[in-house]
């Protein structure tokens, strides 16, 4: 290990505050090269000491744990892209130029500040920098969804105007200087990663061009790659289904839950359970789903919150798992754990679910936001050998050698900044 590269992994969370897909994959990038030999430093954006911050001074970065530290970003603009405190971005950025590493790897630009990051590459011109994509921020406001905000229908490229119809009290010029500042500070990186294809095309495609551009997966932790996966398919209830995740706008847990009266007139052994939210959740987000969940009767639970380390065990426990999102996704961490599960899926066919999900082979994809065409995926998925014959052909997730590996070759392979 003597000639591998000391990481210094930036993070716009920590998930002791915070368990979203880009924290844990920073996360477990950081426990992964613990594991592997190396001395990574973890320095990640902390809501909490935030909150805390606004009451009382507090030093800017504080320790967290051994090589983990956490900071504050009070002193940010509200869209959290820059900051508007020029002392405590300058203390950050003292804190991070002084750390003894050879990369900063950051896993977004969001609660970092792109002022930062700049102030940072010229502190620390002997360094390389990666950056990782978990989503489409810097090409979207709406939340990086891609989305429309008055139709929920699929939005397929920016532009000023179509993103002023979205956001009609914003400026056609605050647009432009929006994406040049972004697009001018991702540009600076010598590597930027991309967890799936779709969302590298998307970059290409909005103009980011410069960057070493690198397709590695992300890693799903040294504890779900020490659980033993079948060799063979597991036997489970075909007719079983699960959702898993936090059931907001995008996620379309609304769509599944039109999907399956539908699908249970057809057949009526089917059930679905909920991992992730209980009733009480789901009715307060779609009141209007009430009586499809009373009528539901059997067929439905709610299994509520879990933790993430049970999720490749949940997934086990059910025939098929199901991923409804009505926006793109990147790289969904749902997918992982299914496939580390050896359990089948059936997807929205559109982003990264359609790339991770090989239609006829390991899954099923069903047309977006259609519960119709949903529930004749449920259906099919359902009848006897269908779920043995795709279960049969899942793919296990990439491994903590193969990860480490790609990420050393994209560091290495970045040009000049």
């Amino acid at each position: 290990m003597a000639d591998a590269p000391r990481i210094c992994i930036v993070s716009h969370s920590h998930p002791d505050f915070s368990k979203g897909g880009g924290e844990m994959a920073a996360h477990r990038q950081f426990t992964a090269l613990r594991h592997a030999g190396r001395r990574p430093i973890l320095v990640a954006a902390s809501d909490v000491g935030t909150r805390y911050a606004a009451l009382r001074p507090i030093e800017p970065v504080m320790r967290q744990a051994e090589d983990e530290y956490i900071y504050t970003f009070a002193g940010m603009a509200d869209d959290r892209l820059a900051w508007e405190d020029p002392h405590q971005r300058r203390v950050l950025v003292d804190f991070l130029a002084s750390l003894p590493v050879d990369v900063f790897h950051l896993h977004h630009y969001w609660r970092v500040g792109t002022d930062l990051i700049v102030d940072l590459m010229a502190a620390r011109p002997d360094a390389r920098f990666a950056i990782t994509m978990h989503e489409m921020l810097a090409i979207c406001l709406h939340y990086g969804q891609m989305v429309r905000t008055q139709s929920r229908e699929l939005c397929r490229a920016e532009s000023p105007m179509r993103c002023l119809t979205c956001f009609p009290d914003q400026t056609l010029e605050r647009f432009a200087i929006r994406k040049a500042t972004l697009l001018s500070t991702l540009s600076r990186f010598h590597a930027v990663i991309h967890p799936s294809a779709f969302i590298r095309d998307r970059y290409l495609a909005w103009g980011l061009t410069r960057p070493h551009a690198a397709v590695i997966e992300n890693y799903l932790g040294d504890e779900a790659l020490a659980l033993p996966r079948p060799i063979s398919p597991v036997p489970a209830d075909a007719a079983s289904f699960g959702f898993f995740g936090s059931p907001t706008l995008f996620k379309g847990l609304d769509v599944l839950l039109r999907a399956l009266p539908l699908a249970l007139r057809a057949n009526p052994a089917i059930t679905l359970t909920v991992f992730g939210a209980e009733r009480e959740e789901v009715v307060k987000l779609f009141p209007g789903l009430d009586p499809v969940i009373t009528d539901a009767g059997r067929a439905l639970a709610f299994a509520g919150r879990y933790d993430p380390a049970d999720a490749v065990a949940l997934m086990g426990s059910v025939g098929w798992a199901i991923m409804p999102s009505i926006w793109w996704e990147n790289s969904p961490v749902v997918i992982q754990e299914a496939r580390r599960a050896g359990t089948p899926l059936i997807v929205a066919d559109i982003g990264g679910m359609a790339e991770k999900v090989a239609e006829g082979i390991d899954g099923m994809h069903f047309k977006r936001a259609s519960p119709v065409d949903l529930a004749r995926a449920m259906v099919e998925a359902a009848t006897p050998g269908t779920r043995d014959r795709y279960a049969a052909s899942v793919r296990d997730v990439i491994t903590r050698d193969e990860f480490l590996a790609a990420l050393d070759d994209a560091y290495a392979a970045g040009g000049a900044a």
